[in-house]
Formats: C-alpha cells, structure tokens, sequence
C-alpha cells in the first residue's frame, strides 16, 4: 500500500509540475495537421508548389539526372551503420572503396559468406538487395563516398 500511495503522490507531482511550468509555455509552431486544404488554401498551396501532378513530374524530372536515384533510399539504411558520408560507425568504413570491391562483399554477405565478426547483421540487409541494386549500391559508394 505504500508504495502505491508513493506512484500516486509522484503523479500528483508531475502532473502539477506540467500543468504550472510546462503547459503554460507551451506554443503552437505551425506544424502539420490533418485537416483537409481547400478553396483559398489550396490555392495559395498550388501558387508555391505547383499541382500534385507537376510535382510528381519535377520530382521524376529530378530522380533522371540522378544515376543513383534507385538506391537513395536503400542508402539511408546504409548509413545508419556506416555513416551518411561512409566513414564508419558501426559497421566499417565504406568510403574510398571500389565498386568491385563492395559489390564482391555484398554478394558475399548475400550468401550467408562471413567477412568479419558483423557478418550476421550484413545478411539480412544483403539478401533483399537485387542484384541491379547492388551494382548501383557499389558503383554509388565508389564514386560518391570518396
């Protein structure tokens, strides 16, 4: 019985810390919401950023410049290990490395192959990669992580 007489005094007493320190200075700062845009709202949205369609076009316009555009997303993965620039961290540092190089390494791991003592986290992220993703994956490290 004590020591639930002591959680509920502790909750009496962050509740009232929250609603005396912290709420009142609460502000709202323009977030999102879920409420829907319409009539002058949707104008003004379709002024500064153009239809959903002409934004999926720009965005598709952007990803044909980019040889790498498959893979972007796979390399946040990636980085969350290795580093955004693929310097290390966890996993080994990638960058400065040739294509041949990581694309033997990932089908390797692919395999089940052990590398080194963190091969285990490396085979499955390496058996969902295609094969076209690993050539793009490799060809990426070498010539953007220099």
């Amino acid at each position: 019985m004590n020591e639930f007489l002591m959680a509920i005094g502790a909750t009496a007493v962050i509740g009232l810390f929250y609603t005396t320190v912290i709420y009142p200075d609460l502000e709202y700062k323009g977030g999102s919401s879920n409420s829907a845009c319409y009539g002058e709202c949707y104008e003004e949205h379709v002024k500064m950023f153009g239809t959903p369609a002409e934004q999926e076009r720009r965005k598709q316009e952007l990803a044909q410049g980019d040889p790498f555009s498959d893979i972007r997303s796979l390399w946040s993965g990636c980085a969350a290990c290795h580093g955004q620039n693929g310097g290390g961290g966890i996993g080994p540092q990638l960058s400065g490395q040739t294509a041949d190089s990581i694309s033997s390494k990932l089908n390797i791991y692919k395999n089940n192959g052990v590398i080194g003592s963190q091969s285990a986290l490396m085979w499955g992220q390496a058996s969902m990669l295609t094969d076209k993703q690993i050539e793009t994956l490799s060809k990426f490290v070498e010539a953007e992580l220099k």
